[in-house]
């Protein structure tokens, strides 16, 4: 005896018989559930973020892959597939903490006095130096500098130099503008970070000390290195004399 299934089929087929077309085919399902491309980021973002706030919270020795794994919500054996060891993330987070959220570069604008610029690059070195991701940075940087002595000396100076290349090329622009002679500008770029930013960040890093110079304090430091660079005659126009640009002039990293 047939059942009503075999009946229906018998008699009627479904639909897709009926209409004599080729049974439509599925959709191959998530193979064994693998994530999809997106969602892979998604997890090495979350990965990368908590494995941040503990390395900075709590050091290198006091967090575990297990502490990462739990707090990012995915398994041990994906941080060892995605990202190695616990080291490897470590060597991550630093990397990722130097390379992030760009602060905008200083320029020399159309109408600038030497001071106007000086004191916008100067705003620009707060900027950075100050931020929580560079204070973080440099803590975790500092703690762990033992343990890592030659990574964090290699990260140290590209960080370094970088920020001060970027002083480098406004002074360039500043030749450019007629504004200061031309010159040794590297020379110039590392005793201006040096004469802003002084013991500062290093203070600001260790929470001895960690407020932040003011304007009248930047002002002043301003004042010494044009004096101490460029002589009394640059230091009497610094505030009057303009640039003498067609345009904007970017220091564009």
């Amino acid at each position: 005896m047939q059942s009503k299934v075999d009946q229906i089929s018998s008699v009627g087929g479904t639909s897709w018989q009926r209409a004599g077309k080729a049974k439509p085919k599925r959709k191959k399902a998530n193979q064994a559930g693998r994530p999809t491309a997106a969602e892979l980021e998604r997890r090495k973002a979350r990965v990368m973020e908590i494995a941040t706030e503990l390395f900075v919270q709590r050091g290198f020795a006091a967090t575990s892959l297990v502490d990462i794994a739990r707090g990012a919500g995915v398994a041990t054996r994906t941080l060892y597939q995605h990202f190695g060891d616990k080291e490897a993330i470590f060597r991550e987070v630093i990397f990722a903490r130097d390379a992030g959220a760009a602060v905008p570069q200083p320029t020399v604008e159309v109408g600038d006095t030497l001071f106007d610029t000086l004191r916008r690059v100067g705003h620009y070195a707060y900027a950075v130096t100050y931020r929580e991701q560079s204070i973080g940075l440099m803590r975790l940087m500092i703690a762990e500098s033992t343990r890592f002595p030659e990574f964090m000396r290699s990260v140290a100076i590209s960080i370094f130099a970088r920020f001060r290349r970027n002083f480098e090329r406004v002074f360039e622009a500043l030749e450019a503008a007629g504004l200061v002679p031309a010159g040794n500008h590297a020379r110039s770029a590392e005793l201006f970070s040096d004469l802003v930013l002084g013991s500062h960040p290093i203070m600001t890093y260790t929470e001895w000390d960690p407020i932040a110079p003011s304007d009248e304090d930047l002002d002043e430091r301003l004042e010494l290195f044009i004096l101490g660079r460029y002589g009394a005659e640059a230091a009497s126009t610094a505030r009057i004399r303009k640039a003498n640009l067609p345009a904007a002039t970017t220091a564009a990293e």
